[in-house]
């Protein structure tokens, strides 16, 4: 039987108010997979999605496969995003590397582009890792409301950050 996910109440005021943005040349670039995308288009967001997953685009790291079907229209952004989360590069310099507590850390500010709510929400999704390991928390988040309402399905998932 599997622990369900721990209910768990925002640490601060600040959690529940809507992001507040002030226009400035440091913002992120919302990068979405466009309908009638162009080879331009996708190769821009496949590099963002390996730059918000992985910090960076190292040739070596990259998977041909993901990155063909997505340029193919077979899989949308987010699923690339869990391929990428999926992957072996994220298994071999990530996750065997950190303790459970770092990677809920890092999945959340990657996938759902925020800071965990505290060390309730740490221990509640590290629940979820260790019960249903990666495949079954990087599921849990990209089915998440959380996560459709604010970048669907052909949205990289950027920092959101109350400014």
């Amino acid at each position: 039987m599997a622990i369900p996910l721990l209910n768990y109440a925002p640490t601060t005021q600040n959690a529940r108010v809507a992001p507040l943005r002030v226009g400035s040349d440091e913002d992120l670039k919302v990068v979405a997979l466009d309908q009638g995308s162009d080879s331009g288009n996708v190769t821009s967001v496949i590099e963002a999605a390996y730059r918000q997953i992985f910090f960076h685009a190292f040739k070596s790291d990259r998977d041909a496969f993901l990155e063909s079907q997505l340029r193919n229209g077979q899989i949308t952004v987010r699923d690339f995003v869990r391929g990428l989360c999926l992957s072996n590069t994220f298994q071999r310099s990530f996750y065997n590397l950190n303790s459970n507590y770092k990677v809920v850390r890092h999945l959340v500010e990657k996938v759902l582009g925020r800071k965990t709510h505290g060390q309730s929400e740490e221990i509640s999704w590290s629940i979820v890792l260790a019960t249903k390991g990666v495949k079954g928390m990087v599921e849990a988040l990209l089915d998440s409301e959380e996560y459709l309402d604010n970048f669907g399905y052909d949205t990289v998932p950027y920092q959101r950050n109350r400014v």
